[in-house]
Formats: C-alpha cells, structure tokens, sequence
C-alpha cells in the first residue's frame, strides 16, 4: 500500500511522499480540454496503452479490411506521352502581326495545358477511339455492382433507384435519346483520368492516361498527343485564312480609297491650274507647277531682254557720242572711228569701205599719171563720193536698226515685267491651293503606303498558307505499360497500416474521453480535488469468490484486501492528527457502490485493533448491515427512536469480529425527522462513551437528503467510489453536496478494484497490487 502523507491540521491533503500530486486528466472532457491547452504525451500513453486491445484489434481489422479492398481494386496502367512546346519555325516571311510563334514561358505552359485538357480535344479523342463503346467510359454499358445486385435480388428498393447505386443513372442508359449528356459524362469521366502537367523548368508538357487497359492508355495518350499537334495546325491554318479574308477585304477598301484620295489630288490640281511638268532630277520625278515653271521663263526672259535693251541703249549712245547720227557725221568720221562696233562689223560697210580704199589707190596712181581735171580722175572722185554715200546711207541703216532695237528690247521689257507681275499675282494663289493640294497628297501618299503594306501581308499569308509548322511537336509516345501504376499494394498497405493505427488511437482517445468513470488516485485528486483514501481491491481479483468481503480482514490480515482496509484507516485517523475522528459516516453517490462493505469492513479493521466499534445503518430505506452482519432488521434504530424498544434490544453483536451493530430498523415515514432528532444526537453522545469508534452506513447522497443530515453528525466522512463504475460527475455532484451541507470529507475510497485490469491501464497507482509489491500480500 501506498505511503501517504499526513494530513494537515485543517483538514487539506499534504503532498503523498512517493506519489506526484499534479493534475492528471485520465478520462472525460477533462482530459481533452489539456490536451488542448498542452498535450500531454504521457497520459496519452496512457490512454492508448490502456485501450490498446482496441488499438489493436482496429489496427488489425481495418488493415485487413483494405488489403482486402486493395486487392478487389481494379490495376489501373498509365500511359505517358510528352509534347514539346514553343520550337523555332521557318519564316517564309514577315507576318508578326498575324500569326504569333510560341515562346517558353510558364502563361504559355500553361495556356497549352489548358489546350490539351479542353474537352474539345476529349471529345475528338472518345470520337475517334469509340470511347463511347468502352464500359470502362459509358457507365451505361457497366454491369450493376454486387450491392445494387442484392438489392435487386431481394427488392429491396424500387428499380429506378438501382442505377444510383450501380453507377449509372437513367439519363445515361445506352436507349437515352438524349446523347449530348451521355457525351458529357464520358468526356467527365475521360477528363478525371487525363493528367497533363509539367516540370516546371522546361517547355516538355507529360500527357498521361489512366485506365484499366494498358493498350488503351497508351492508344488514349498518344492520340491525344496528336490531336493537340493537328488542333494546332488547324489553328494556323485557320488563323491564316481568316487574315488571308480580312486582308483581301482590307485590301478592296484600301484601294478604293486610294483611288478616290487620288482622284481628288488630280481634280484639285486641274480645277486650280496646279499642273506639274515632269523632272526626273527631282524625287518622285515630278517638277515645278506648270505656272511656276513659266513664272521662272518670263522672268528669265525678262532679264534678257533688259540686258539687250542696255546693250542697245549703250551701243546708241556711244554712237551718239562718236558724233555717227543719221545725216550727221560724213562717212570718212565713220570709218575712221574704229570704236565704233556697230559700223565696223556691218558687212555693206566693209564691202564699200574695201571698194572705197580700191577707188582710192587707183585715184592716186591716177592723180600721179594724169592731172586733178582729168577724167579718169574725176570719174574715180565720182565713184569714191558714191562710195562714200552709200556707207552714209548704210551709216544710216545702222544707227535706225539700233535705235530701232532699243525701243524694241524696251517694249519687249516692259511688257514681259507685266507679265511677270500678273504671273506672281497667280502663283500667289496658286500657293495657297498648294496647301491644300500637299494635304490631299499627303492623305493619298498614306493611303497608298497602307495599301502596299497590306498587299505585302497579304502576299505573304498567301504564301505561308501553303507552308505551315507546328510550334509543337511530340518528342516521345506512349509505350504500351507493362506494369500498372495503380494500385501500389505495399505502399497502400503500409498507409493503411498507418491510417488504421492512427484511426484505433484516435478511437483509444474517444474511449477515453467518453469514459468519465473515475479509476485512479490520480484521478481522484485531479478531478474530485479531494484526498484518496486508498483503493480496495475486488475479492474476487485476489481470491476465489465466495467468502464475504469484510470477513477478510478476520480470515486473511495479511491479504491485500485487509492491507487496503488498515490503510485507509489510517489515513482516516491522520485525517485530523490532533482530534482523531470517533463518529465516522461512511456514503456513496449511488446505491451499489461498496459503502455498507466499506462500513462494515472498516469495524471490522478496528475491532482488530482492540477498540470497540459500533456501526449504524443510517440508510432507513434501502438498509443493508443487517445482512452484511448476519442479524435481524428490527427492531432497530426506527424502534429506539420511536422509543419503542431499549438501547440493549437494539444494539446487537456480530460475533468474532467483536463489532456491534444497529440495524435500521422498520422504515419509518420521515426518516429526515427521525435523523435530525435530538434523540439521535443523544444516541450518538452515548455511544461515544462506550464506543471508541462510531460509524454511520448512510444512504446515498444523492438519493435522500438523510446522508446530508447524518454528515453533519459525523466528525469526518468517507465517500465510497466504486472503481470504473461512478462517473467522476456523479461524484463530485455528491461531494458538492456534502460541502454545501457542512460536512468534513476525510477522502474518497475507490471499491472493487480490478486488480489486473488497473494494472494494465498503466496508472501510477497500479503497483499496488501488482508487480514486486504484490509479495507483501498474501
């Protein structure tokens, strides 16, 4: 038995020397409510080591549960097929802007998974396979289960209902005319079997298949590979011609409004007279308008003709200044003057002036042969004075003609002046509509770079057209598997194994927690907060049944059953070392709990120690002493207080034990009266005189309000809880009461202790009665 320590003055627990006094939740909510604020792994040791037949058998029946369902399931095989993503293509030309090559970013990835798992490309693949006629993908085409066969074979349900538990449901029946949600069913069912993912680190997309045959997993994932390669194609192809049709459209309008922008251009230029010569050294090969061109020709003309009318007015006026005027100077100043240019280069003149000179050198070889009268003589002075004046007379001509072309190179001045001026008035306003006409060219000029553009494009979409690549490409197929990957039996054991130890813990943890039945010392301090007594092992765990359980401590002092007892007498006597209780109540919170054996066991350990004991069944209604001692119920207590018999008839003597006793009694009508009597008080005075030891066996406490009454009587009260049976509630509801009443709680006494069960629950009180301990016992 344990050593306990003793107890204070006023009556609270001192900490047991050999036994840890912390809060220990063993059971109840009480034990998950720590296991919140702060687990405690050793009492969940304790729990699990105290349910682990549970753990055990649940580990071993669910396990062997899932073997069996792992070894029912279908082998599922799965085939690979991985497609590159985002290669380089060939360029035929330049056509950004339509068409957009892939490139090897995560968006990109992942858009192309998308692609891949999109239930357009499911559903050309279930087309093309026939899905549709594989049962493993139309669940109206699957056989019913065994549950949905039992139930159909004992009809159990109504038949509308077997598809539900088959399968399948009446919308996707092979006669349901409604084929669209039959298509959508096994494209949900393909798609929970489709997986297409990616490392994450290269632009390699893995497109596996689940299914229950490894040729059409593999059939499934290759050619879903390549419906993914065309569906590609197809939208380059597409793509193409809807910009071949856009541009081609584009084009048709683009060219008309070139057409009308450059009409306009021309209208303009024509209603504003702004019509250009051609000048292939200007860019665009175009030249100045026709009225500037002009402009520039009447100007250039005009300057001429001012140079030649100074020229002329110069000439003039030098001949005017060498004196060679009409019918002025003779013809002799005019030839003799060689500065005069005008004279000298006239052909007439020289001609005369040559014919002259003749005259003149034959006169003088005249003049020497004959006399100044001859006529040779005077016919060459004749012929030289005609001479003479035909150069006056051409002198003459000369001077006209220049006179003549000064007036004309005058004239001509003047008036292309005028014209000049009116020319600069037109180009004037010809500037002006040039504003206009550089915007209407500027709008044709872009309009038809548009168009060329466009017609670029469009001869580049015609030729990529016919000369289109995939930016994808399978770089490996799916081989047929030979081993499936699903289901992996060890793993799926061992994680069943896992679960199911973990699930018999948790189920340990429930149990434990639904347990609220006290079964410890331990439990006793932390959730009745009040002082354990001692634990009292059953009689039938320490020998064979048969024997009473309070002759005992008479016929074997030295068992355990006797030990617990003197124990827990002893701790009643430290219970107040300076006034050692006389009057003991001994209760319960329910009827069966061992109080009247704890009563009478209790006598029967201080008759052994030579005092004289009494017990007193103070249980009126339910009395049970009488039988325990083996004397008659009446008359007793009820008599003596009605006063209807003696003390001495009253009182009676067990025999061996040296123990007396008083029994109950007839039940009387109010017990309650009976027992707060002053007679009852006087009863228990005289009784302490003769006896050394008193001790009250009352009713329950929460039964009758008789034991509230009786524990304020009683110097100190021993509260009986049946081990593993009483509720820790229960108990501390009866002890509530006790406390309110006024009553001095000694302790609790756990009754019939399973000797072997509480020692492999593992609490630290188990070694009581078990193991190296258990010699001391006999």
């Amino acid at each position: 038995m344990a050593l306990l320590a003793p107890i204070k003055n006023d009556g609270s627990v001192a900490r047991a020397r050999d036994g840890d006094a912390r809060s220990m939740p063993e059971s109840g909510s009480h034990l998950l409510g720590s296991t919140l604020d702060s687990i405690d792994l050793r009492n969940m040791w304790r729990a699990v080591w105290r349910w682990r037949t549970l753990v055990l058998w649940t580990t071993v029946a669910l396990t062997a549960l899932a073997i069996f369902v792992i070894y029912r399931l279908t082998p599922q095989y799965t085939g690979s097929a991985q497609v590159l993503v985002g290669l380089q293509q060939v360029k035929l030309g330049t056509i950004q802007d339509v068409l957009s090559d892939l490139k090897g970013d995560n968006e990109m990835i992942a858009t192309e998974i998308g692609i891949i798992r999109s239930r357009k490309l499911a559903e050309k693949t279930v087309t093309k396979l026939n899905l549709d006629n594989d049962p493993e993908f139309n669940p109206a085409l699957q056989s019913p289960g065994l549950f949905a066969n039992l139930l159909n074979s004992q009809h159990l349900i109504p038949q509308s209902w077997l598809a539900w538990f088959s399968g399948s449901s009446d919308a996707n029946r092979a006669d349901n005319p409604d084929e669209n949600r039959s298509t959508a069913k096994i494209i949900d069912i393909f798609e929970d079997k489709l997986k297409v993912t990616s490392d994450g680190r290269s632009r390699i997309i893995t497109v596996s298949f689940q299914s229950e045959n490894p040729i059409t997993a593999a059939q499934i994932a290759n050619t879903l590979a390549d419906a993914y390669i065309v569906e590609r194609l197809d939208a380059k192809f597409e793509a193409t011609k809807r910009a071949n049709i856009w541009l081609a459209d584009r084009l048709n309008t683009l060219r008309q409004e070139v057409q009308v922008t450059e009409d306009a251009v021309e209208k303009f230029r024509n209603d504003n007279g702004l019509l250009r010569t051609q000048n292939a050294a200007m860019p665009g090969g175009q030249g100045m308008t026709l009225t500037t061109q002009q402009m520039a020709q009447v100007s250039t003309d005009a300057i001429t003709a001012h140079t030649k009318y100074l020229e002329a007015q110069s000439r003039l006026a030098q001949l005017q200044r060498s004196g060679v005027t009409r019918g002025g100077a003779s013809a002799d100043v005019a030839i003799k003057d060689n500065n005069i240019l005008e004279v000298l280069q006239s052909p007439v003149i020289q001609a005369l002036r040559a014919q002259e000179a003749d005259a003149q050198r034959r006169g003088a070889d005249l003049a020497a042969q004959y006399g100044d009268k001859h006529p040779k003589i005077v016919n060459v002075r004749a012929e030289i004075a005609e001479i003479r004046s035909k150069i006056q007379t051409e002198v003459n001509r000369v001077v006209d003609a220049l006179r003549n072309e000064v007036a004309t190179q005058q004239a001509r001045e003047q008036g292309l002046n005028q014209l000049l001026a009116k020319m600069k008035v037109d180009a004037a306003r010809n500037d002006i509509a040039e504003v206009q006409l550089r915007d209407l060219e500027r709008q044709a000029q872009a309009n038809r770079t548009l168009y060329e553009n466009f017609l670029t494009q469009f001869k580049q979409t015609q030729s990529q057209d016919s000369f289109q690549q995939p930016d994808a490409d399978i770089i490996s197929h799916a081989p047929v598997p030979t081993l499936p990957t699903f289901p992996q039996k060890p793993v799926l054991i061992l994680l069943s194994a896992l679960t199911s130890f973990i699930i018999g813990i948790l189920l340990a943890l429930v149990c434990q927690n639904l347990d609220v039945a006290i079964r410890s010392m331990d439990q006793v301090r932390s959730l009745l907060k009040v002082h354990p007594l001692g634990m009292v092992p059953a009689l039938g765990g320490i020998r064979r049944p048969g024997n009473r359980p309070e002759s005992e401590v008479l016929d074997r002092p030295l068992s355990a059953y006797a030990e617990a007892i003197r124990s827990i007498h002893t701790n009643l006597m430290l219970s107040d070392v300076d006034a050692r209780p006389r009057v003991v109540l001994v209760t319960s919170a329910l009827p069966g709990e061992g109080k009247s054996t704890m009563a009478m066991s209790l006598a029967q350990m201080v008759a052994r120690y030579g005092q004289r004991v009494i017990v007193i069944d103070g249980d009126l209604r339910r009395p049970a002493v009488h039988r325990l001692a083996g004397v008659s119920q009446k008359p007793g207590l009820v008599e003596w207080l009605l006063n209807r018999n003696a003390l001495e008839e009253v009182v009676y003597s067990t025999g061996p034990g040296g123990i007396d006793v008083i029994p109950a009694g007839d039940q009387p009508q109010l017990p309650p009266n009976l027992l707060s009597s002053d007679r009852f008080r006087q009863l228990l005075r005289g009784l302490m005189e003769r006896y050394d030891m008193v001790i009250l066996d009352s009713a329950p406490v929460l039964a009758v309000s008789d034991t509230r009454i009786l524990a304020t009587l009683a110097e100190k009260t021993l509260f009986v809880v049946r081990w593993a049976s009483t509720s820790h509630k229960v108990a501390a509801s009866a002890l509530r009461q006790l406390h309110e009443a006024g009553a001095q709680v000694a302790g609790v006494a756990l009754m019939a202790v399973d000797v072997k069960a509480h020692a492999k629950d593992g609490f630290t009180d188990s070694v009581l009665y078990s193991g190296r301990l258990r010699e001391y016992y006999r």
